[in-house]
């Protein structure tokens, strides 16, 4: 008989060993995860675990997202429900449902599964790409074009170097800041990082690629079962003519290889993108990945289409930011979107 109660704290350990054991799993379910979020957005969560005979069955995490103008929602890590089976699957929902009615808040979003659960409003408009890992690094490179080797080649030709180590966090962050503002993204300050290296330790790891000395590129990775992941990466764009980027995915590849993993995680794109085609050259292939909703006042699940038509003049704007205008400025934007990894 299968019994769904709230997460306490004593059930942390258990918790995370029914992750770590889940087919489909996602680093984000740990609770490390949990104490990141409620650290750094302030969100409170709604944890439900599923029990059959002292037997964990599924888990559900959740958070509360409230703003001015932005509604109230309920939203997972990515991830999203993980559960054994389908009723297992609908007792967890039930009592998020329930909340749902209650407070008559807007909708609960699922995000980022790779099970799609019956009977749910869905959106497929991600995937993650994958590259599977060949047991050595000689055998992975044979694979890769005859283009894609020139560039890596390249990179090291140009003096391009790696390191690894917490100590490059701050080069990270700097890399990382400048391509978001390139890009229209604000980001969450240096802590932020800081405090998921803590949280998700010692799984957590720091690249930096450097040109002379100074970071131009770098890589924030997780490993997580037999797949390293790299939730966060930049390449700083006026450097691409020594193709740091290139060397940067080579070296994690490389160490990822090294460590025994089976599969390297790019991360999410949308299909026929810039950054989908940039994966897909390194052998990368795409694994669907499902967004899903239980409507409460909302009339229909979000877009990415109609969220980009709405963030579209502040994405334009937020390019023009000096580089240090948009350090200050982009962890107190950020924290009103906790919702995006």
């Amino acid at each position: 008989m299968i019994s769904v109660r709230r997460f306490a704290e004593s059930d942390r350990e258990r918790w995370d060993g029914y992750v770590a054991r889940t087919p489909n799993s996602h680093f984000a379910h740990r609770t490390g995860w949990k104490r990141l979020v409620e650290e750094s957005y302030g969100c409170r969560s709604h944890y439900w675990i599923a029990e059959d005979g002292g037997d964990v069955r599924g888990v559900l995490p959740l958070f509360e997202k409230r703003g001015p103008g932005s509604g109230r929602s309920l939203f997972s890590p990515p991830g999203g429900l993980l559960a054994e089976d389908e009723p297992t699957a609908q007792a967890l929902l039930a009592p998020a449902v329930e909340l749902l009615r209650r407070e008559r808040w807007d909708l609960i979003e699922l995000r980022d599964q790779r099970h799609r659960w019956p009977d749910l409003a869905t959106v497929e408009e991600h995937v993650t790409m994958e590259l599977a890992l060949e047991p050595d690094a000689e055998r992975q490179w044979q694979g890769f074009g005859a283009k894609l080797r020139n560039q890596i080649r390249k990179g090291q030709k140009s003096g391009v170097t790696a390191r690894w180590g917490p100590e490059g966090l701050a080069d990270f962050h700097h890399v990382l800041l400048e391509n978001m503002r390139d890009l229209g993204t604000p980001i969450l300050g240096p802590d932020y990082f800081q405090r998921a290296l803590e949280r998700l330790a010692p799984e957590a790891e720091i690249l930096v690629v450097d040109v002379e000395g100074r970071p131009v590129g770098a890589m924030f990775l997780v490993a997580h079962g037999d797949t390293f992941s790299d939730p966060w990466a930049s390449s700083l764009r006026r450097f691409f003519d020594r193709c740091p980027n290139q060397l940067l995915y080579w070296e994690a590849i490389r160490h990822a290889i090294a460590r025994g993993f089976k599969r390297f995680d790019f991360g999410r794109s949308q299909p026929d993108s810039g950054t989908y085609r940039f994966k897909e050259q390194w052998g990368a292939r795409p694994v669907r990945l499902y967004y899903q909703y239980v409507l409460g006042r909302a009339q229909a699940p979000p877009t990415l289409e109609a969220q980009k038509r709405s963030f579209d003049l502040a994405v334009r704007l937020w390019r023009l930011l000096p580089i240090p205008v948009a350090g200050v400025l982009g962890p107190l934007v950020r924290r009103l979107f906790p919702e995006a990894l």
